[in-house]
Order: C-alpha cells, then structure tokens, then sequence
C-alpha cells in the first residue's frame, strides 16, 4: 500500500456528520446564499460566476459541451453508502490522490428549456486511490477484503438527515468521513467538489457514486464512469501505481453496472483534472 494512503487512514477519527470541520447543515446553506455554496480550494471550481452559475466559467463550459437533457439511468447505491449529513465543497480531509474537481449540473428532462433544477442536493461518495472506503475500510475490497464487501446496501439504519429521509444506509465499520460529501445546487442547478480522482477496486470498473435529493425525497441514484485512457494515465503516477493491478480488472465495457448516460467529460485543470456531467432527472 501507498505509504501516505496507510498513514491517513491510521488517523481517522470521529468525524461524522456535523462534527467534520468546516460542514454546516442544509438550512444554514439555504438560508445564506439561496443555492449553492462553492468554497472550494480548488483554482478551478472556486469564485467566478457565468449565467447564474456561482461555478467557475470552465467548469461551467465542460457542463455546457457534455451531453445534457438525458435521463441519468438509476443505479445500485451498493452496499458503501450511508447519511454522512455533510454539506461541504471539498471532500478530500486528507486522501492522497490526484486533484479532481469535479461539476454536476441537474437537469429536469421534462422541461429542458428551464435550465438547472435549483436547491437540489447533490450527494457524492466513491474510494480512496487504494481502493478503501471511508466507513467500511475493514471490509472494502481494496483494503484485501472480499468481493462480497461486509454487507447488504439496506442492513443499517434508515436516514433522517438535512437532506435524506428515508434511504436505507449500510451498518459502517469505522468513523471515516473522507470522500464523502454533499452542495446543493445554485440557480443555474450546478455543484461543483473538489476531491481526488477515485481508485478502483476488484470486480468493479471505475467509478463515483451519487444521490440527487429534492425536498428531502432521493430523486435519482446513479453512478458516474471515467474513459479508460485517461485513467491508465491517471494510475501510472503514485499513489494510484502502488495499487498495481486495474488493466486487468473489470473495465467499462464488462461491467454490468456501466451505462454511457454516467461517463463524465473530462479536461485536464491547472491542479489536475475537471470533470463534468449532467444529471437528468425526471420530476
């Protein structure tokens, strides 16, 4: 394992929810900007605003060349998801990992001309660069646990949160909150996050996984892809390289989760890489 991948998780703490530093509640972000809160560290999702977006005006136009008004396919929220009840920007705490700044845009493909649905939340959690995810490092498969991962998508609590009522989360097995997070969308229906690009783990192509809330309700659950070129690129640099193994794991092509509605565009940023995509949602 990556040397610094192993020393971050030998520091995780009781960081859940709203005890993460720098998280506020879903009515506080409301209640503040009307939409979205973008305090991103990143260069390429920060300050800027461009047709009613509060994204930056390159992220804006990756969303504007990726395709848009497609209904998003629904998706397994497998079994590594629970409420972490945590809006904030940047996701990272302290995984290492490639810069990934990362734009989503919700879109209702009933009406297609209004724009971006605005006050959704969009919901985001995916694997470290070794494969692990934050709540269940002792059974992920990156972390030498099974395929079968520790358990059913529906064997923990039901969540009551800011923002999701009523999803049936997974019983974790650790306080990790890295790589977890949620924005809610600004005017225009966008979120912006700043991350790291997502490791992989056996039995799966590379993937990010995602819940789109509105008025509490879970509107969407999807997953996200990435082109294979440009993650062999990605994984030939540390810490991705000392996870050897993916060229000969499942790849877009044999996954049976993989549909094209969820590859995201991406363009390489001045700290990494941008990615974009357009959720469509039928509401």
């Amino acid at each position: 394992m990556n040397k610094d991948i192993e020393f971050s998780r030998l520091r995780i703490s009781r960081r859940r929810a709203l005890a993460v530093g720098g998280t506020v509640g879903l009515g506080g972000v409301l209640a503040a900007c009307s939409g979205n809160s973008t305090s991103s560290t990143s260069t390429a999702v920060s300050a800027g605003t461009t047709s009613g977006s509060t994204v930056a005006s390159d992220a804006v136009s990756l969303l504007d060349a990726a395709p848009q008004c497609v209904l998003s396919k629904e998706e397994t929220q497998g079994p590594y998801w629970f409420d972490v009840d945590s809006i904030r920007s940047d996701i990272r705490e302290d995984r290492p990992g490639l810069q990934f700044d990362l734009a989503l845009r919700v879109q209702d493909v009933g009406d297609c001309t209004s724009g971006g649905i605005a006050n959704a939340v969009v919901e985001i959690w995916h694997c470290d660069a070794g494969g692990s995810y934050s709540g269940f490092e002792s059974g992920s498969s990156g972390n030498g646990g099974p395929p079968g991962r520790p358990g059913s998508a529906g064997s923990g609590e039901t969540s009551d949160g800011t923002y999701s009522v009523g999803d049936q989360e997974a019983t974790t097995t650790d306080d990790g909150t890295y790589l977890r997070g949620a924005q809610t969308t600004d005017a225009a229906g966008i979120v912006a996050f700043t991350t790291i690009f997502p490791g992989w783990y056996m039995g799966r192509a590379v993937h990010i996984h995602l819940k789109v809330h509105i008025d509490k309700k879970t509107v969407l659950t999807s997953q996200l892809f990435f082109d294979p070129t440009t993650v062999g690129e990605i994984y030939a640099n540390s810490p991705y390289s000392d996870h050897a193994g993916w060229a000969s794991n499942v790849q877009n092509s044999n996954d049976n989760i993989y549909d094209p509605t969820g590859l995201v565009t991406l363009a390489k940023g001045p700290n990494g890489y941008l990615g974009a995509i357009n959720l469509g949602v039928d509401v």
